[in-house]
């Protein structure tokens, strides 16, 4: 194997930096700190690129991209690397970015002062002044031999979370010049939204409506990646090895697991929040569905932390494409690096799934279960609100499940009667974090109603699934 690689490059995505209600200042917490930070390790380990795949802003405003550009500037001036390379940079928009006129009132009530400071009102005069190079919706650059094909998202198109359609125009775009692509080396695709059944599979958010699908699936050296959902880098279903590759790139902004399971269980984690990214559910009937699922959890929403931050470091060989998960946080990496063939060769979720070590609780461990007092969620939002009430509730306290692979989730079940069964999950929160860092280990819990445990259980259990499903050992323990 060839120890140099052909390229490297780095990948974030989501930095969405935001503007405080002063319109001067960026909001703690929503800066640009973690991407420059982003920025100087790729800088330190000699990248040719850098990818931003989407939202870039938060609220779509002019001032926000302002100090994304700057921060760039900071660690790159003029574009340079410190020993005189030129460092490409490969940056689409998502649909933050393109939402100022809509999103930016609070700050900027006057309409004239609004539209002069929102990003998509002057998109080609807004990027030339902050990047200095001219803005396309779509896209290409080459760099050292390698194209990367780009889609930013269209302005005045709002998102959805189940078939976006901002990038649609990808395969007119880029289709014959893909063709014409050598098959035997890898090129990079870049847009905000998910290609639509790849990433995460059925249970994907933010995904697109099925053009960039249609579109790489006729090149199997295609690589993709992708932003909006913030998915943990720590799910291993963020590669997808299909017709094509498919990336996701986690999040700078926070990460959050709230959106894979629930797609396929609308009630969502009991730490996180439900699914109404619906075909035909207006944003107006939210509501009902927090009322229905989310009001009675007596669990807070665990599933989305702040402390993990995250990106990817690739590596590009004569053989072989590596692609290091890395938590800018810490400073730790997420997993072990994904290594994509040369030519590529398909390698589905199930196959890999097989090859995976489930996670599992170390010898020894036990669960505590108790009745208590628990109050729930409730719901204040849009003008509704639903007070929390004190419910009888079922505690299970456990260890969390460090040996094997890497956790994802836990499930909590119960067995009644003439062979009913409850179930219900938890994001493992630890499993969020890099496996060296202090919280991978740190005991889990749930706290579950128990007017929702089966009335003629007499047990409870308490099983690890990683990322794929797989399941590990069972604890048990007797319902107080």
């Amino acid at each position: 194997m060839s120890s140099e690689p052909l390229l490297r490059f780095g990948v974030v995505s989501d930095i969405h930096a935001q503007l405080a209600d002063n319109g001067e200042s960026l909001v703690p917490g929503f800066g640009v700190e973690t991407f420059e930070e982003s920025l100087k390790a790729f800088r330190d380990w000699g990248v040719d690129a850098v990818i931003v795949a989407g939202d870039l802003t938060d609220t779509g405003l002019v001032r926000e991209l302002e100090a994304v550009a700057a921060a760039w500037f900071r660690v790159f001036p003029g574009n340079l690397a410190p020993d005189g390379r030129k460092v490409e940079r490969v940056f689409v928009l998502g649909n933050h970015d393109v939402c100022g006129v809509r999103n930016g009132r609070h700050i900027f009530a006057d309409d004239a002062a609004l539209r002069r400071e929102a990003i998509e009102t002057d998109l080609p005069g807004v990027w030339r002044r902050c990047f200095g190079e001219d803005y396309g919706a779509f896209f290409t650059k080459r760099v050292k031999d390698f194209d990367f094909f780009c889609a930013n998202w269209s302005p005045g198109v709002w998102c959805n979370g189940y078939a976006e359609t901002a990038c649609s125009g990808c395969e007119e775009a880029f289709g014959a010049k893909m063709a014409q692509c050598d098959p035997s080396r890898p090129f990079f695709y870049v847009q905000h939204p998910h290609p639509r059944d790849t990433v995460y599979g059925q249970c994907a958010w933010g995904v697109d409506d099925g053009s960039a699908t249609r579109l790489l699936s006729r090149f199997p050296q295609a690589i993709a990646f992708s932003g909006h959902s913030h998915e943990p880098l720590t799910n291993e279903k963020s590669l997808w090895c299909g017709a094509f590759t498919a990336v996701a790139t986690g999040a700078l902004q926070g990460t959050s697991a709230n959106d894979v399971w629930n797609r396929a269980e609308t009630a969502g984690y009991e730490n996180g929040v439900c699914n109404w990214y619906i075909p035909g559910v207006a944003r107006e009937d939210r509501i009902h569905f927090m009322r229905r699922y989310d009001a009675p959890k007596t669990m807070p929403v665990e599933a989305r932390v702040f402390d993990v931050r995250s990106g990817l470091f690739v590596s590009v060989y004569e053989n072989r494409v590596e692609l290091a998960r890395r938590d800018f946080v810490s400073g730790l990496d997420l997993g072990a690096p994904w290594v994509v063939p040369v030519p590529a060769k398909p390698c589905d979720f199930a196959e890999r799934a097989r090859c995976a070590a489930p996670a599992e609780f170390s010898e020894g461990a036990a669960l505590v279960a108790a009745r208590v007092k628990a109050l729930t969620r409730g719901v204040d939002y849009q003008g509704v609100h639903v007070p929390p009430e004190t419910r009888p509730a079922l505690r299970l306290d456990f260890p969390a499940a460090t040996l094997g692979g890497h956790v994802a989730e836990y499930e909590i079940a119960a067995e009644g009667a003439n062979g009913t069964r409850f179930a219900t999950r938890v994001c493992a929160v630890g499993g969020l974090y890099p496996r060296r860092h202090p919280r991978f280990s740190k005991p889990e819990y749930a706290i579950i109603p128990l007017e929702r445990i089966l009335a003629s259980a007499n047990a409870v259990a308490v099983t690890p699934l990683d990322s794929f499903g797989n399941r590990g050992w069972t604890l048990e323990a007797a319902i107080p």
